[in-house]
């Protein structure tokens, strides 16, 4: 067991009365759409953190709906929530000192915070206001198991910090290859059992780049090596034949020698055969297994036996091939399946605007700006084709120019997979130009809610004028740039009722004493605040 510990005497933690919990209200004007549409449903949550000055109240009911194919922006001053939302549905909340308290979080019908309520339990010292947490790490180990069935094809997230989600020893193809792996492996080893480099479609193929590159086509040789990954079954096969042609620089004296050595990796020993019928089945059992997990979280039950069963046929693959695993042999065999995952993330980078995709797999994080190391992580968050990306501030670190083809990447996984985005940023033009709702945060509750073109045509919220009017406009040069009085509040102890109310221009008493409810101000535009008086939402 493990304990933390936060004392405040003002303040009373954990007790609802303090600020009252939001309705369950996530998009209730949005009743044209059907609830099966919904992609992604966040009701009530809550996340604190419990330090040793206090409880931080980061996430206090927060509400989202996303709908497939929809790109909803969230928007909010630095320290409002936005990135804590986005752990929190991720479950990436550092624990200790962190813990989601209670909610819903609904991915295509599954609950992730199922048995929540039996990860942790809280004491309260009524003398000194300290509360002591007791965990259960067999139920937070199982919650961590079953999000694995989620994360990566299901949810994908690109994070503020890369250089804190990279890990340092590992070089970028390794980690991006095992991303690729796990998630779209069965596919990729299917592809190499069944390669066929000698075929006289990819000879032909071959002449073809050959004769390209003598003649510097650039458009040719490239069309005739995505020729050549098709006749070989194996897209890695063009993407390796291409940087072997534009390395030779217009000299093909040796180039197709080249090239039939780089597709000599494609021919399988009995060996490497047998290794990769082995990885073959240990991912099938694990894709059984996160349908098991998948299940469960819809259920609301757990299926004990079917979880047992594959994990046991898991272990007995693992031990019936154990001496894969053995230094000599293991880089022998696994030399096939490696370079194919290397060919692969080059494609990946190059798909983010990388330079010298090359070279960049084959290096390490801390060799790479920050700028390029945002485009790797980019790249990696794209490539298993999440239902869901999560991009939390994904150009903050991005020259313009890298900005607008990381989007248009963006707005290719939306229209090409119909994957659902969830932006986060602090950019306001970026919001106005991809996304089709916006969740304005502040304090870590959701003020108001609606449509992109109504929102920036006529915001409610007097937080959400104050950040309109913060932002120059083209068709008024002259008008003068205002600001926002204050600060965010210190979540340890936020103000009670509306927490912008002693920021607010238009605060009256009842704003003091009293959270407001969200209500509908027109087609799925709702907002929080006493100043309107439409009715309040519901779903």
């Amino acid at each position: 067991m493990a304990s933390a510990e936060a004392s405040r005497s003002s303040a009373t933690p954990l007790s609802p009365s303090a600020n009252p919990p939001l309705p369950d209200t996530a998009g209730a004007a949005s009743a044209a759409a059907p609830a099966e549409e919904d992609l992604l449903v966040v009701r009530g949550l809550k996340t604190f953190f419990f330090t040793y000055d206090g409880i931080v109240r980061a996430i206090d009911g927060v509400s989202l709906r996303i709908r497939k194919g929809e790109t909803l922006g969230l928007v909010g001053e630095t320290g409002c929530g936005k990135s804590v939302t986005a752990f929190s549905i991720t479950r990436l909340i550092p624990d200790p000192p962190g813990r989601i308290l209670e909610g819903e979080v609904r991915y295509r019908g599954a609950n992730l915070l199922w048995n929540l309520e039996k990860e942790a339990q809280y004491r309260e010292n009524p003398k000194t206001h300290r509360i002591k947490i007791r965990r259960r790490f067999r139920a937070i180990n199982a919650a961590n198991q079953r999000m694995a069935a989620v994360r990566g094809n299901g949810i994908g997230m690109i994070f503020q910090e890369p250089s804190q989600a990279m890990n340092p020893i590992f070089s970028i193809s390794d980690q991006v290859g095992e991303s690729l792996l796990l998630h779209r492996g069965i596919a990729i080893i299917d592809e190499l059992l069944h390669a066929t480099p000698n075929s006289p479609e990819a000879l032909a193929a071959i002449d073809r780049i050959v004769a390209a590159a003598a003649d510097r086509r650039t458009t040719d040789m490239r069309e005739a090596c995505r020729e050549l990954g098709v006749a070989a079954i194996t897209p890695s096969a063009g993407t390796q034949a291409y940087y072997l042609a534009r390395a030779a620089d217009g000299s093909t004296d040796h180039l197709r020698a080249d090239i039939l050595r780089a597709l000599g990796r494609l021919r399988l020993s009995s060996s490497q055969r047998t290794y990769l019928a082995h990885r073959r089945r240990l991912l099938v059992a694990l894709n059984e297994l996160h349908q098991v997990y998948a299940q469960e979280m819809r259920g609301g039950h757990a299926l004990g036996s079917a979880r047992r069963k594959l994990e046991g046929r898991m272990r007995r693959e693992r031990f019936a091939h154990f001496y894969y695993g053995v230094w000599g042999v293991r880089s022998r065999i696994q030399k096939t399946l490696k370079d194919e995952l290397f060919w692969r993330v080059v494609a990946a980078l190059e798909g983010v605007s990388i330079a010298n995709p090359v070279q960049v797999a084959r290096g390490y994080p801390h060799e790479l700006s920050g700028g390029m190391l945002q485009r790797v992580m980019i790249a990696m968050a794209l490539a298993p084709d999440p239902g869901l990306l999560i991009a939390d501030e994904p150009t903050t670190a991005l020259d313009v120019t890298v900005q607008a083809q990381i989007l248009e990447l963006m707005r290719d996984l939306k229209s090409r997979v119909g994957s659902a985005i969830l932006l986060i940023t602090h950019d306001l033009a970026v919001i106005a130009e991809v996304a089709d709702r916006v969740s304005v945060m502040y304090a870590g509750q959701v003020v108001e809610t609606g449509p992109v073109r109504e929102i920036f045509r006529r915001p409610l919220h007097p937080y959400s004028q104050g950040l309109l009017a913060s932002i120059p406009r083209m068709d008024q040069p002259d008008r003068e740039l205002s600001s926002i009085p204050g600060s965010v509040p210190n979540l340890i102890t936020p103000p009670p009722g509306c927490r912008f109310h002693p920021r607010c221009p238009y605060a009256m008493p009842v704003c003091k004493t009293a959270r407001p409810p969200l209500t509908v101000e027109g087609p799925e535009h709702e907002v929080a605040c006493y100043l309107y008086k439409g009715p309040v939402a519901h779903n």
